[in-house]
């Protein structure tokens, strides 16, 4: 009897450590997976953003909403929780409208913000964009042009001329022509009544890529066109501009 009772007390004091470990184990797991999410996503938005949605037929299954905060101006709020929904098109467009839009003056500073349900995961998280139990995160875009010397370095004049060309030239090459993507990533985005809260994980992915901006409004709603947020990135696409020939 007091073997088993020994044996009795040895299990219940393992069973006890196990279930203390499991919330641990489990809260764990939900983070590695949430984080491979993360990392899958970011990679494909950078990437639709470099190929301007070129065969992503399904991007709108999956962008709840998109709103852009100008300062100054007037913020556009846009949802795909309606008959009409945003074409991926709308989408890329929206996504990549330049976080300064010079020469106006005052300069103009977007923040482009968009709910997002998870691409990748489960199939059971697949389905409409209603869907309680999906995965979802906020993306924020943001794109600048390239400038890889400041201004007021590499146009410096004296007596009317470029004080080094070569520099001059460089940032001319480059000049809406390379541009910075910084896409910053939170979650998850949880809804609390009729708000919805953003949580405290964040992940920034960054890339370079080479094109022209480009205004097409071929398969865009009317209310983006109206917006004028009709410019991507068209990527190898190259234009010759003769006055850097006359530096």
């Amino acid at each position: 009897m007091v073997e088993i009772a020994l044996s009795l007390a040895v299990v219940a004091f393992a069973l006890v450590a196990i279930l203390g470990v499991l919330p641990t184990g489990m809260t764990v797991q939900k983070e590695n997976r949430e984080d491979t999410l993360i990392n899958q996503e970011g990679r494909y938005w950078i990437e639709a953003i470099r190929t301007g949605a070129r065969g992503l037929h399904d991007l709108t299954n999956y962008v709840e909403s998109i709103e852009i905060f100008p300062s100054p101006g007037k913020a556009l709020q846009l949802t795909n929780l309606v008959a009409d929904p945003l074409t991926p098109s709308d989408l890329i467009s929206l996504l990549s409208v330049p976080k300064y839009v010079p020469p106006v003056d005052p300069l103009v500073t977007n923040r482009v913000v968009a709910r997002v349900k998870a691409i990748t995961g489960n199939a059971a998280e697949k389905g409409p964009l209603t869907n309680d139990v999906s995965f979802r995160y906020q993306l924020q875009a943001e794109i600048t042009d390239e400038i890889p010397i400041p201004p007021e370095l590499a146009f410096a004049k004296s007596n009317g001329n470029f004080v080094n060309e070569d520099m001059a030239l460089l940032n001319l090459s480059t000049l809406h022509r390379l541009h910075n993507v910084r896409l910053v990533l939170r979650w998850p985005v949880t809804q609390r009544g009729n708000t919805w809260a953003v949580g405290n994980n964040k992940k920034t992915f960054r890339a370079k890529i080479a094109g022209t901006w480009r205004g097409s409004t071929n398969n865009l709603s009317k209310v983006v066109i109206n917006a004028g947020y009709t410019n991507t990135i068209s990527p190898n696409d190259f234009v010759v501009d003769s006055s850097l020939s006359t530096l």
